[in-house]
Order: C-alpha cells, then structure tokens, then sequence
C-alpha cells in the first residue's frame, strides 16, 4: 500500500495537482479532467518501476489517462500521454 502513495504522489507533484488530491484512481480521474488545460504533453517516466510493482495496478492508471483524454477532449486538444519504459517513449491513444 505505501508504494501506491508514492505513486500518487509523484502523479501530484509531477502534474501540479492540488493539496487536496485524494492519492487514489477516482482522484486521478477527477483532477485529469478538471485540472489538465494545456497542450502540454504527459510523459509518464520509468513506468517500467511501477509496473514491476503492480502490473494490474499500473495497467489501471493508463486506463484512468486514456479515458480521461477521451472523455475531456477539449481540455487534452494537444496534449500527448506517453509512457516511458527502458528509455523508450510510447504515445497512448
């Protein structure tokens, strides 16, 4: 459980979310699609580490970022998700 918040709050700090985030997916979804406005893109570094935690977990937060870009189209107009595994980038659609 205590590497979960680490995760959490590497998302947090990373994406400049607020002090209230909620260290969990339905936060995550909350502040992507509320908070996430610019064309900037997402790069979601070493994700090789998280996923050797927990692969399902892992597996839920791409969920959570790919139907959030969906869902908020207009907030993510430019912005590209990329995974970074081993030093090489991945776009997720």
């Amino acid at each position: 459980m205590h590497y979960y918040l680490e995760i959490h709050k590497a998302l947090k700090d990373g994406l400049d979310f607020p002090d209230y985030y909620g260290a969990n997916l339905d936060a995550l979804w909350d502040c992507l699609t509320d908070f996430i406005d610019n064309n900037d893109d997402i790069i979601l570094k070493n994700y090789q580490d998280v996923e050797k935690v927990n692969k399902e977990y892992a597996n839920k937060i791409l969920y959570v970022f790919k139907e959030a870009k969906h869902y908020a189209n207009d907030a993510f107009v430019g912005a590209r998700i990329i995974v970074e595994r081993d030093g090489v980038e991945v776009e997720i659609e």
